[in-house]
């Protein structure tokens, strides 16, 4: 049976033959040829990977304790004087509006921007990025929002440049408010402190930072969770203020 199969196909052969006389198989290359042929063309060029990011500039030398003053708001622009223990003044940050979004910038005594801080949206939940003078990411603080009855409650997740989380905060609010920064192994690397004993006469905030390893969290991160916290802030409870105005106008 199987060689009844055969038949037509070899049938069909010799009739193909005889139909194009001039067909013939084609003429392939020796294995030889090609190889020596192939050896003489460059190797494909291999795309080259992608290069780090370059590294910010190093972080300035901050007290490793030192205070924040929040000035009397103006309009359009925030204002936060850095003072160490002995009351000197060593380096101001200034906050601008820019549509729905906020910046802050680092400015040391002589003027000079050390870091600036931008919010990716202006709204609860932020993600502030801060870069270096020429750009370059130092840092990203993520605020975390957990709302209450009667509160509304924040905490932050601190990323290096490279987006790895390098500490967390965890807050204590009664009567003030206290962030401790804890690096993944626990540790306590940072706490930015708003008491309530320092803010009982003062109409603006003030912050009082203790940086205990500056290597573990790049200082200029932790001196802009404060000035970011004390914005925010004053923009809740001026929205809450135009709230319950607008409330009162409706009844």
């Amino acid at each position: 049976m199987r060689h009844l199969l055969l038949i037509p196909l070899l049938s069909a052969a010799v009739a193909s033959a005889q139909v194009f006389p001039d067909l013939k198989d084609p003429d392939l290359p020796a294995l030889a040829d090609f190889r020596d042929a192939m050896a003489g063309r460059p190797a494909p060029a291999v795309e080259a990977a992608a290069a780090p990011a370059a590294a910010p500039a190093p972080a300035p030398d901050i007290p490793a304790s030192f205070s924040i003053y929040e000035r009397f708001f103006s309009l359009f622009v925030e204002k936060f004087d850095l003072k160490d223990p002995a009351g000197r003044s060593f380096g101001l940050i200034e906050g601008r509006f820019f549509r729905l979004t906020k910046s802050f910038q680092f400015l040391d005594a002589k003027g000079d921007k050390l870091a600036e801080a931008r919010a990716r949206f202006f709204a609860l939940g932020s993600t502030v990025d801060v870069t270096d003078p020429q750009g370059r990411p130092i840092g990203t603080i993520k605020e975390n929002i957990f709302k209450s009855l009667f509160k509304v409650y924040t905490s932050y997740n601190i990323l290096d440049g490279q987006g790895r989380v390098v500490a967390e905060s965890e807050k204590v609010e009664w009567l003030s408010t206290q962030m401790a920064l804890r690096a993944p192994d626990g540790r306590v690397v940072a706490e930015v402190r708003r008491g309530f004993k320092e803010n009982l006469f003062r109409f603006t905030d003030r912050w009082d930072v203790t940086i205990r390893d500056p290597k573990a969290v790049d200082p200029r991160l932790v001196v802009m969770i404060g000035v970011y916290k004390s914005s925010v802030d004053n923009d809740r409870r001026k929205k809450a203020s135009e709230d319950g105005k607008r409330r009162s106008d409706d009844d």
